[in-house]
């Protein structure tokens, strides 16, 4: 009788505890599938160490945690996207968007530099870098603080490749050149190129000549250097089009192992959903060449042209980072020199009326500022994007209407300017801020 009475309580003891374990396992499958769990480190970006302290919230919430002593730390926040405030005094406050890419965060804080106000540069700052009554710029490619230029006589004749230094004073040219050149390119292993319609050539200067060396096939040269984007001393950063120019894949291939890694892709949903809901329009977009007839080459380049235009993303390596710029969500994706990923930040842009976003990014190598352009009116206007925060500020309007190939060097900016009343007067100004 007491054995029964003992195995009777055990039994109970026993239905006790697989009842908890029960009701434990419920409620964590559903704060699991009711809440998001981020984790990772907060870094100084000049040493790698660790920062502890560090204040991390969600904005809007009272959601919020701070990192140990070696920078670590952790959090649930049960709805996304949001955005997550990382502040530290003597840091930069830097603002991430938290979505489903990753759950892992590798967050880098910059140490805080006081800076004097900054004022716009107004038009009467221009100038004229390159500007010859006899030559004009048929394009232009700026390698550190130098300048290379392609400059050609009436009708494309006697083109000549000129190298210019920070201030203006030409610092070597080449012979006549006995092709007919196209423009410059700059590889992803900071190599300059001459490209001609069938053949593509190394640039290389030594001391007051330039030459041209390596020639190669434009095929083959395409199939290498073409859809590299950039470099780090392990990976070599590619970019594939797809989706008739809807998305474009990332993916990085190791130097030393030759191992491919994926990175990131990049599309345009709203494109690709009409896309599959018009049968007529798939179609069109998978016939590569346009039909002979006046109407239907019309309607087919309306499709491939307008209706359908192929998204603009770059990929960058500004600092210690590979940046992915996803324009069609307005969002910015950074990524270790390794590929691998850490953290996202959404710009703020604005919809305006009267103007629009060109999607240009372009990229200050000296200073490793990072800048964008809005045109109205053929009016163009720079702003820097605040790699911190996502955040648009003006910094300069151009002079010139309708600028060709703007570029940033050394905090000037550089562009292309066709004078109307002469066709084959191209000239290179630069504005300083």
């Amino acid at each position: 009788m007491i054995e029964l009475v003992f195995k009777r309580a055990e039994f109970l003891r026993f239905a006790r505890i697989f009842t908890l374990l029960v009701l434990f396992s419920g409620v964590t499958s559903i704060a699991r599938s009711q809440y998001n769990f981020y984790y990772g480190s907060v870094l100084d970006a000049l040493t790698k160490a660790g920062i502890p302290d560090v204040n991390l919230s969600i904005a809007g919430s009272r959601v919020g945690t701070v990192s140990d002593k070696k920078g670590a730390f952790s959090f649930f926040i049960d709805s996304i996207p949001a955005t997550l405030v990382v502040s530290c005094v003597g840091f930069e406050t830097k603002t991430i968007l938290l979505d489903k890419t990753s759950f892992s965060l590798t967050l880098y804080l910059n140490h805080e530099v006081t800076e004097l106000q900054e004022v716009e540069i107004k038009a009467r700052e221009h100038e004229a870098f390159f500007k010859d009554t006899h030559y004009s710029v048929l394009d232009y490619e700026i390698d550190s603080s130098l300048t290379y230029l392609l400059i050609f006589r009436q009708g494309v004749a006697g083109v000549e490749l000129l190298c210019k230094n920070f201030n203006g004073d030409t610092v070597a040219t080449s012979l006549t050149l006995y092709f007919k050149p196209i423009r410059l390119f700059k590889d992803c292993l900071g190599n300059l190129h001459v490209l001609g319609h069938d053949s593509g050539f190394q640039v290389f200067r030594q001391e007051h000549r330039l030459h041209l060396i390596h020639p190669v096939n434009l095929k083959k040269f395409d199939n290498v250097l073409k859809n590299c984007v950039a470099a780090t001393p392990e990976i070599l950063f590619y970019q594939k089009i797809m989706n008739h120019g809807l998305g474009v894949e990332y993916f990085g291939i190791n130097r030393k192992t030759y191992l491919k890694q994926a990175v990131s892709q990049v599309n345009d949903e709203n494109k690709l959903k009409m896309m599959r809901r018009n049968a007529d329009d798939a179609a069109l977009l998978m016939r590569a060449s346009h039909p002979d007839s006046r109407d239907e080459f019309v309607t087919w380049n309306y499709v491939h042209k307008i209706l359908y235009r192929p998204i603009k993303t770059a990929l960058y390596k500004t600092g210690n980072f590979i940046c992915i710029f996803n324009t069609p969500e307005r969002q910015m994706e950074f990524y270790d020199l390794g590929g691998v990923f850490s953290y996202k930040l959404a710009l703020k842009i604005e919809n305006v009326n009267d103007g629009r976003w060109t999607s240009d990014i372009i990229i200050d190598e000296q200073s490793e500022k990072t800048y964008t352009t809005f045109v109205s009116n053929g009016q163009y206007s720079l702003y820097e994007i605040d790699l911190n925060t996502g955040m648009l500020r003006k910094r300069l309007t151009l002079f010139h209407y309708y600028p060709e190939k703007v570029r940033v060097a050394h905090n000037f900016v550089y562009y292309l300017y066709d004078v109307a009343s002469d066709p084959d007067n191209k000239i290179l100004y630069r504005h300083g801020f």
